[in-house]
């Protein structure tokens, strides 16, 4: 993954988690993210919000919605961020 990739996706999850109180991955791609060839390189971008500060795990999961991905179960995200 690009190293603007990777700015970009982090840029996003800021601007996800300041506009929703909780999300999944799902909402990133929603927010016009462009999707990898591997989708799972989101996960270290999440990783690092987390690490951050910005987000935090629920605990909860949730079916994705991404055709692709059969309906998988993906982590429910907290902002810590969120400005309404």
């Amino acid at each position: 993954m690009s190293q603007e990739w990777k700015d970009e996706a982090f840029a996003t999850v800021v601007k996800v988690a300041e506009s929703m109180r909780e999300f999944t991955p799902d909402d990133i791609w929603d927010f016009g993210l462009e999707k990898p060839l591997e989708a799972r390189a989101l996960g270290g971008i999440m990783r690092s919000a987390k690490a951050r500060g910005i987000i935090e795990k629920t605990g909860r999961v949730a079916p994705t919605r991404q055709k692709e991905s059969h309906s998988t179960d993906v982590t429910v995200w907290k902002s810590n961020i969120f400005k309404g």
